[in-house]
């Protein structure tokens, strides 16, 4: 005749049913799963913190990137011809374009 369900709640509540033989047997098992799922989780965060990291340092290129590109067309302004020319001027500069044809020396 099988126990009724009563005495396997009351042994659960004891503590009785950690110390049998068969659950006894397992511990090591049990040891092991535990630390696997501890494993896992601590997995998942550094997953979730390589992800947070991937993205800020796509904003940062993306940041570095516009800083580039202002700075470069700032830099190509600067060196237009016409630009020079005008800072020239306002310089007073005896500088002159050369209306000249390049020759090459043979």
């Amino acid at each position: 005749m099988a126990k009724p369900k009563i005495s396997t709640v009351k042994r659960f509540l004891n503590g009785d049913i950690f110390r049998s033989e068969p659950l006894r047997k397992q511990y090591p098992l049990l040891l092991l799963v535990f630390v696997l799922i501890i494993v896992y989780i601590m997995a998942g965060y550094q997953a979730m913190d390589q992800q947070n990291e991937i993205y800020r340092l796509r904003q940062e290129v993306k940041t570095a990137r516009f800083q580039y590109l202002s700075a470069y067309t700032e830099y190509a302004g600067l060196t237009r011809q016409t630009a020079i020319m005008t800072r020239l001027e306002e310089q007073q500069s005896t500088l002159k374009i050369n209306l000249q044809p390049l020759r090459q020396i043979e």
